[in-house]
């Protein structure tokens, strides 16, 4: 035995007992960030990591063993893939006592166990090693080929060779770091894949022969157990031997040696944690790996033990009721041909389920059999003589799995869902996708601390309406979603508090439900089955029942059917717009994401759902324009080239003026207008709405300039200005007033606004050459300006800096004074009303704006001769 190291402030390098490459290689890794340190070799490792250690000792630092190491000397632990100090062995004490300092690296997921103090590097990735190799590649520490193999080697056998849910890009990044720097693959194969030995064969075969299947929640587990009279190492090894021989995805082992009972978990499906499993017989380790160790519990308890835990963590699987889409299209049997295809065409399908005249389910056909029949010249025969015959169906409660083996062993891609003899949905190969590639596609939850920190961004009042929601839903067994720019807005880090409540369900009755436990009032339009809530506070809430819409022509108004979330957003314009965020309480919180808008969001792209998007609605250009100023993204290609086309064969043109008006209005609200219209006249969009004038640079400049001298006059008015009227004047200036009001006719513009800009346009000219010297006389300026609008008033001070002085001098002295009597106080002196009294009044308030008049006993005594004067002529 070495001698005890006594080293003071001993720094040392600790893991679990048991060690794995993973935990192995992350120690050796901390010995290249930590190059004072000890590396302290647990008392038990793992076969293989001992294999490894009598081949390659030499060629790595020196280790310690535990009885080495004075622990009151220690002064720093680095602690590696674990935060547990019950699995350090006699380092348990130091830890324990608080005498030292802390410092974890660990990609376990966070227990009741863990060490409540230090400073936690720990990330929930695949394994440890990769998170300590991204620091020796980011500090540029050379490292070995040898090094490199087996910190590989630690990343490949916790991340399964990176077939874990676990494993994370970082895993992948520093493998190929690794392998950059001269890593192994033979070498890690070797070690990853060792022979059994005899002892292990014979083990194999007792847990073979031992092993029972158990279903729960339509979930196989193979669960299995074995007593040998000695330490036989490797059971992970065989766990995973037992689950590939079985052909089942989730296995759990107990096998008592000597006086312990050592117990293993395997885990090839997703949706099965055997971490949490083990917590039961005081196991732990990742979703996919998971160990324990026990003395005290006899194999029944243990069973029981599991078995238990089993049942409550295993979910529910999916069923059909989850991811068919429904209310189901159908078509009658006695339907031809040619209206069928019609229906295909309509609604984008391709194939359709047919029904008797009872109702029930008499077949299906297929784009693919329309075509034929068409082609034959059989658009006028009924659709029954072509229907599929012995037609395969399910239940709502058939699982998912069920479902996919019938489209494998039948060769379909739709399966429709029956209920009490009726169809009720169905369910697709593209549903199916879905839900293979993960529930990321279906129902993207978010990571509890990233959850967390997005829903901070909402006020507690807010997420008190999210919760009263939730509730509604539940009580009327709908489903409600928060769906529209408050979702997009949420990902972005952005606060949005425009809310838009989406349920699969009557979104009146829920409304109304909702408005009850809100104590709000409640707008309702029946055609649409949607509402909009009005709070004590003025906060809204738009509430809309899912529905499909399409379109009979370009540029028209869509009609409106009923349908589920997935249709409803369907409909929007663009993907990252096609979000929806569960506010039900099975997934409160999980974000569905059918069309790739979170993708969008992060590549910074406006990207409609169909080819025919901007033909079927034209305004969607304008909104996407909106979109690219508002949030700094852009088109994409196809995208853009869809606009222009549209653009081109002047489907614009035919839209109905208040829906272009708002969008315009809109977009020229905008922080900076002057970039969507640079666009939009990029497009070629701004002709087609009569907007003829060019946009050049120096224009553009112009209209920016005078939008910022804007904002300082708001300042001084105290009130907003009308942004959108203020640059429609700028851009109609140049035409006549005839033209202007025939555009702003067209527009739907409505009456006050129209009058702003016709005013405007009218009075330019004038104000701007009376204005171009210095006033020197208050009267006479405010003449000058008082009936002029602000929006013109804005565009005159940008003029120059005289024009600026003036607007200026106005709105700061003079705009705000008054005379303090009126035509009551005329009278009161004892004049009839007559005509005089505007003209007194007048001349008052020029003598006041002049200086001449101070108090109201001033105004009073003036007035009174003035009009003595007056009746005296």
């Amino acid at each position: 035995m070495k001698n005890m190291q006594t080293k003071p402030d001993m720094e040392i390098i600790v893991t679990h007992v048991s060690s794995d490459f993973d935990s192995f290689a992350g120690m050796i890794a901390a010995s290249k960030i930590y190059p004072d340190a000890k590396v302290v070799l647990p008392t038990s490792i793992n076969q293989n990591v001992r294999k490894f250690l009598a081949l390659y000792e030499d060629s790595l630092p020196a280790f310690q063993k535990p009885a080495d190491i004075d622990l009151s000397s220690v002064k720093k632990v680095i602690m590696i893939d674990t935060k547990i100090p019950g699995r350090l062995g006699s380092v348990k004490e130091l830890i324990e006592a608080k005498k030292a300092e802390i410092i974890i690296y660990d990609h376990h997921r966070k227990s009741r166990e863990d060490i409540g103090y230090g400073l936690d590097y720990s990330e929930e990735i695949g394994a440890t090693t990769s998170i300590l190799v991204d620091i020796i590649k980011k500090r540029k520490i050379t490292i070995t080929p040898l090094e490199a193999t087996l910190f590989a080697l630690g990343i490949y056998e916790d991340t399964g060779s990176f077939t874990y849910p676990t494993t994370s890009q970082k895993d992948f990044n520093v493998s190929s770091y690794l392998l950059k720097n001269g890593a192994n693959l033979f070498v890690i194969s070797k070690f990853l894949n060792l022979s059994l030995s005899d002892e292990q064969h014979k083990l194999l075969e007792k847990l073979i022969s031992n092993c029972r299947k158990l279903k729960i929640n339509e979930k196989e587990i193979i669960i299995s157990y074995a007593v040998t009279d000695k330490f036989i190492e490797g059971l992970s090894v065989l766990t995973r031997k037992l689950a590939q021989v079985e052909d089942i995805a989730v296995v759990i082992c107990w096998v008592k040696m000597k006086e312990k009972t050592y117990i293993v978990a395997r885990s090839d499906d997703i949706e099965v944690d055997v971490s949490r499993i083990l917590t039961a017989v005081g196991g732990g380790g990742h979703p996919q790996a998971s160990s324990g160790i026990t003395k005290g519990l006899s194999f029944s308890e243990i069973e029981s033990k599991i078995i238990s835990s089993l049942q409550k963590y295993i979910k529910q699987p999916l069923t059909a009721k989850d991811i068919m889409s429904y209310p189901i299209r159908v078509i009658n049997e006695e339907e031809s041909i040619y209206k069928v295809n019609e229906i295909l065409k309509k609604y984008g399908h391709s194939g359709i389920p047919i029904v008797d005249a009872g109702g029930d389910l008499a077949g299906i056909i297929t784009r693919k059999d329309i075509d034929k029949a068409i082609k034959h010249g059989l658009s006028h025969a009924p659709v029954k003589g072509f229907r599929s015959h012995g037609i395969i169906t399910a239940s709502l409660n058939t699982t998912i799995d069920e479902i996919q083996n019938l489209m494998i062993e039948n060769g379909i891609g739709r399966i429709p869902i029956i209920n009490k003899g009726k169809i009720v949905g169905i369910v697709t190969r593209k549903d199916i996708l879905r839900y293979l590639h993960g529930l990321a596609f279906l129902k993207y939850p978010f990571k509890q601390q990233n959850y967390e920190r997005l829903f901070g961004l909402f006020p507690n009042d807010i997420q008190n309406i999210f919760e009263a929601v939730s509730n509604t839903a539940r009580e009327l067994k709908y489903r409600a979603y928060l769906v529209g720019g408050m979702v997009r807005d949420l990902l972005l880090g952005k606060q949005n508090f425009d809310i838009d409540i989406v349920v699969e369900g009557d979104g009146i009755i829920f409304a109304r439900k909702l408005s009850e436990m809100l104590s709000a009032r409640i707008d309702s339009y029946e055609k649409f089955k949607t509402a909009v809530l009005i709070l004590k506070n003025g906060q809204h809430i738009d509430i809309a029942s899912a529905r499909i819409e399409y379109y009979e022509k370009p540029a028209a108004l869509p009609d409106v059917e009923m349908g589920n979330i997935k249709q409803d957003l369907a409909r929007r314009d663009f993907t990252i717009n096609t979000l929806a965020l569960s506010l039900n309480k099975n997934d409160f919180g999980s974000i569905l994401d059918f069309f790739g808008g979170r993708k969008d969001i992060a590549a910074k792209r406006i990207k409609v759902l169909h080819k025919l998007s901007f033909i079927e609605d034209p305004t969607r250009i304008f909104r996407a324009v909106r979109f690219e100023q508002r949030l700094g993204f852009k088109m994409d290609s196809q995208t853009e080239k869809l606009a222009i086309s549209a653009i081109e064969m002047n489907i614009v043109s035919e839209l109905i003026g208040i829906r272009i008006r708002d969008e315009l209005i809109s977009i020229l609200s905008e922080e900076k207008p002057w970039e969507a219209l640079r666009r939009l006249h990029e497009l070629g969009a701004l002709k087609k709405i009569g907007i003829n004038r060019e946009l050049t640079s120096e224009f553009i400049y112009y209209i920016e300039k005078v939008l910022k001298k804007c904002l300082s006059l708001e300042v001084l008015l105290g009130k907003r200005i009308e942004k959108w009227r203020l640059i429609i004047a700028i851009i109609l200036m140049e035409s006549s007033t005839s033209s202007v009001k025939q555009w702003c006719f067209e527009m739907k513009i409505k009456n006050k606004d129209s009058s702003v800009i016709i005013e405007s346009i009218k009075k330019f000219e004038s104000a701007r050459k009376s204005l171009s010297e210095k006033i020197a006389s208050n009267s006479i300026l405010f003449k000058l300006i008082h009936d002029l609008p602000y929006e013109l008033l804005a565009i005159i001070a940008g003029e120059s800096r005289v024009h600026n002085n003036n607007s200026e001098r106005y709105l700061k002295k003079l705009s705000n004074i008054r005379l303090e009597i009126t035509g009551e106080d005329l009278k009161n002196l004892g004049y009839r009303p007559s005509k005089e009294f505007k003209m007194v009044l007048e001349k008052l308030l020029e003598l006041k704006l002049d200086g001449k008049l101070k108090t109201r006993e001033d105004e009073l005594v003036s007035a009174k001769e003035m009009l003595t004067l007056l009746s005296n002529a």
